[in-house]
């Protein structure tokens, strides 16, 4: 071979050598950044995804939250308080099932994941268990709403709940119910310690003209089906009568089977005790007599310190009970405040003055505050009396005005900001204090009024308040001889069972006010009373002088019993609304 052609041939050889190194270089580089740069974009992908999912479960919890405000659960166009029955029938056709609790019609429409609860034909509760609801896990929620107004729990053999429940504009509520979060330690999933939401249920009064119309009874406030676990509190309240009772809750009803008839009728008391800290005789009423509750008056208190270790002590000594105490006093604000080392309160009547219903709310946020932090649990407030009368010697400026719809306004806002705080409201004085002329601690007023005269002024903020979901309203001792010639109304059944029970619908707590008042302890004997009281429709007695009283109450019902003048049934009826009550505001020893 010539050597011209043996070096082409090197030439050749090296340039191919070069190109198929390059192609070789070109291959590695190409696949490195490849996968480099898959990773890295896949890394981004899912950051992305997470804040879009973040970002999506936020704005579906403000869209929820801000259809409730207009009482809506969904784009439906259903309002909660306004539509009707037909007007649901209309559009969405017949229910798949229908079923009755507590007074109300529930309507289920699986296809449109919706459960409608009616009162006289108007929705007062609408559920939604849309599946989209799902992506809303319970952190979530508490990262965008913040703690809840009001927390329940529910279980059963199918479930264990937890409910959350957010207070809106327009008397409405959002209750948002989860699995109750597994709170152990060390093996928690992520599942059990943050579960998916379950369904939602917005609870509202009726937005019709029933709360004003003197002839039409108000519906009560909303109950709830317990096989729906919703709210086991609100669907034990009973009605007066035996006819008329309303079913308490499997977890109340296993309470009370364990209960001895001496404690049952314990816990419809609710006692004064003497001195600044536990007398023996006290000891002795909480413990052998089971007492539900204690009321301390100005004489019980010396400071701040001094009054929470009393309520310490208290406390303490009912420790071996199952239940908890009711610790009351009368915090009102103005002339009525008995709590000491806190801010001073305006008077109803200034806080009337304003005519603002936010003011009113955050006079309610701070007297609860006051209560909680000195131990106590439940206030007898706001007043509803509507101050009618000029002469009026007990009421006055512990009113906010003489318009029944000031009254309604701001005492319903008053009790929103107590129950807002965890701190059990006492509606008062039922029928209507406003147009006495003469003090009830003294001796027995007597207001010669109709029922429709009554219908027109006095019941109207009690009708409105009890549309809006009081727990508790307190009797006054006032005779009404156009409703009972005969008995006051803290005694009378037909205020009690036939004007607050049947006619206005009240589902709640009943209380007297204090049996050893002189408008009482003048005209009858103390456990004469306490039956007539009993009898009439009463739950708790209210007790609130000496340990002797209490106990004399206590045996006046037991003998009643014993005698068949009241039955057992009758006590238990009452018993299951004063547990379901506790359960509700989560009292504890």
């Amino acid at each position: 071979m010539r050597p011209s052609t043996t070096s082409a041939l090197k030439v050749t050889s090296a340039i191919l050598l070069v190109l198929i190194l390059i192609g070789l270089a070109f291959l590695l580089l190409r696949d490195r950044p490849a996968t480099t740069n898959t990773v890295s974009s896949s890394a981004y992908s899912n950051n992305e995804t997470q804040n879009m999912n973040a970002d999506s479960v936020k704005d579906q919890i403000a869209a929820i939250v801000s259809l409730a405000r207009e009482g809506q659960v969904e784009t439906s166009g259903f309002i909660v308080g306004e539509t009707t029955q037909n007007e649901v029938v209309a559009k969405w056709r017949t229910p798949e099932q229908t079923s009755e609790n507590g007074g109300m019609v529930f309507a289920e429409y699986p296809a449109n994941f919706a459960t409608f609860g009616y009162r006289d034909d108007i929705a007062i509760d609408l559920r939604s268990d849309d599946p989209a609801l799902q992506k809303i896990h319970y952190l979530d929620l508490l990262a965008e709403l913040g703690d809840a107004d009001r927390v329940t729990t529910y279980s059963d053999d199918a479930v264990d709940q937890i409910i959350l429940g957010y207070d809106l504009p327009g008397g409405y509520t959002l209750r948002w119910i989860f699995p109750k979060p597994w709170s152990g330690s060390g093996n928690e999933t992520e599942t059990a310690g943050n579960p998916v939401l379950d369904h939602i249920s917005l609870l509202g009064p009726a937005k019709n003209a029933a709360a004003d119309a003197p002839d039409v009874a108000v519906p009560a406030k909303p109950e709830h089906p317990a096989d729906t676990a919703d709210s086991p509190s609100d669907d034990s309240a009973q009605a007066a009568s035996d006819d008329s009772a309303l079913k308490p809750s499997e977890e109340v009803t296993a309470l009370l089977d364990n209960m001895t008839l001496d404690e049952k009728i314990g816990q419809m008391i609710v006692a004064g005790v003497e001195g600044t800290s536990l007398r023996e005789e006290d000891r002795t009423l909480l413990h052998d007599h089971g007492v539900g509750g204690v009321i301390l008056y100005a004489d019980n208190i010396d400071s701040a310190a001094q009054t929470k270790s009393f309520v310490n002590e208290i406390k303490a000594a009912n420790r071996e009970k199952e239940l908890p105490l009711f610790i009351s006093v009368d915090q009102e604000g103005g002339r009525v405040a008995r709590l000491k080392g806190v801010a001073k309160v305006p008077t109803a009547g200034k806080v009337g003055k304003e005519n603002d219903a936010a003011y009113a709310r955050s006079i309610g946020e701070l007297l609860g505050d006051q209560l909680l932090s000195q131990g106590f649990n439940l206030d007898y407030a706001p007043v509803l009396d509507v101050n009618s009368n000029p002469d009026n010697p007990v009421i006055g400026d512990r009113s906010f005005g003489s318009s029944a719809a000031l009254v309604s306004k701001l005492g319903i806002a008053v009790m929103q900001g107590l129950e807002s705080k965890n701190v059990i409201p006492v509606v008062k004085h039922f029928p209507g204090h406003g147009d006495t002329s003469v003090d009830s601690h003294i001796a027995l007023p007597v207001v010669n009024k109709s029922l429709d005269e009554l219908d027109k002024l006095e019941l109207i903020p009690f009708k409105k308040a009890i549309a809006e979901g009081a727990d508790v309203v307190m009797i006054a001792h006032i005779l009404l001889p156009k409703l009972d010639s005969e008995y006051p109304s803290s005694l009378s059944k037909a205020v009690i069972t036939d004007l607050l029970r049947s006619r206005l619908g009240f589902d709640g707590v009943v209380m007297t006010d204090d049996m050893t008042m002189g408008a009482i302890a003048e005209n009858y004997g103390l456990g004469e009373a306490s039956v007539h009281s009993v009898q009439a429709g009463s739950d708790i007695l209210l007790v609130a002088h000496r340990a002797d009283n209490a106990i004399a109450a206590i045996e006046a019902v037991k003998q009643a019993v014993a005698e068949g003048k009241i039955s057992e049934k009758r006590i238990d009826e009452s018993v299951a609304r004063i547990v379901a009550l506790k359960q509700k505001y989560l009292l504890n020893n």
